[in-house]
């Protein structure tokens, strides 16, 4: 195999490096990731805040009932100790009395109602609250695990991006110039102008070369190229595949 071909496979491969990375580094998806676990973050502590304000709004309708309550349960108690030690046989005041006290029974049972629901009430934005939480500190990591990660990828890009940059540059002054003008040549017609043979398939349109290219592929140490793309044809000697093949056909 012509050690020109080669460096200049390596010098596509190379290419292909950059594209790749390139492709990485114009890629904007994880700034949209990034954004979005920041919305849910804000939108996610609204709630938090919503809820906590609500919390402290049953808390504060909670104390309130609860002085209400032993006030009346104190006029309830007063009213009957009238009843059953001050008022005698008075008639009109037993009846003033035992209407009072039927009223704060009422009152109290009302109260009563308020304070259980709101006790509920408590109990299911307690619950709420700790979700919320737990969903801010997942999110919160998530956000920083993906950031770490989508920095380290990018930063890898653009350290490889520079390694293959400075490859080709390395090569270009080891191989003739023509094949290297060729090699842009091509690139500018194609992201790929050293195709890899497999199989005696072409790597870059994927078509099988002929018998004839390959023999010279494998035997000949000169420049080949597709007969189908045009393209510069390589392969892997350490494979042996083909050498072997058409090593055996030539001595049939």
């Amino acid at each position: 195999m012509n050690n020109n071909v080669e460096l200049a496979y390596l010098i596509q491969e190379s290419y292909d490096i950059i594209k790749q990375n390139k492709k990485i580094l114009r890629d904007g998806s994880y700034i949209y990731l990034l954004k979005k676990l920041k919305n849910e973050f804000e939108t996610a502590k609204k709630n938090y805040v919503v809820r906590k304000k609500e919390l402290a709004k049953i808390k504060e309708n909670y104390a309130a009932i609860s002085i209400d309550l032993r006030c009346e349960r104190e006029k309830m108690e007063n009213n009957e100790y009238k009843l059953y030690n001050k008022v005698g046989s008075d008639l009109n005041a037993i009846e003033k009395l035992e209407h009072a006290i039927e009223g704060e029974k009422q009152i109290i049972k009302k109260l009563e109602d308020e304070a259980v629901d709101l006790l509920d009430e408590e109990e299911k934005l307690k619950s709420e609250i700790e979700n919320l939480r737990v969903e801010l500190v997942n999110i919160k990591d998530n956000f920083y695990d993906y950031k770490g990660k989508s920095s380290e990828k990018v930063e890898k890009a653009r350290q490889e991006l520079i390694a293959a940059k400075s490859k080709i540059e390395e090569i270009k002054g080891k191989i003739p110039k023509d094949l290297f003008e060729e090699i842009s040549s091509l690139m500018m017609r194609s992201s790929c102008a050293v195709a890899k043979v497999s199989g005696e398939i072409c790597g870059g349109c994927k078509m099988k070369v002929s018998s004839m290219t390959i023999d010279n592929l494998v035997n000949n140490n000169s420049i080949v190229h597709c007969d189908n793309c045009g393209r510069i044809l390589y392969y892997d000697e350490s494979e042996g595949k083909l050498k072997r093949k058409y090593k055996r056909k030539i001595r049939a």
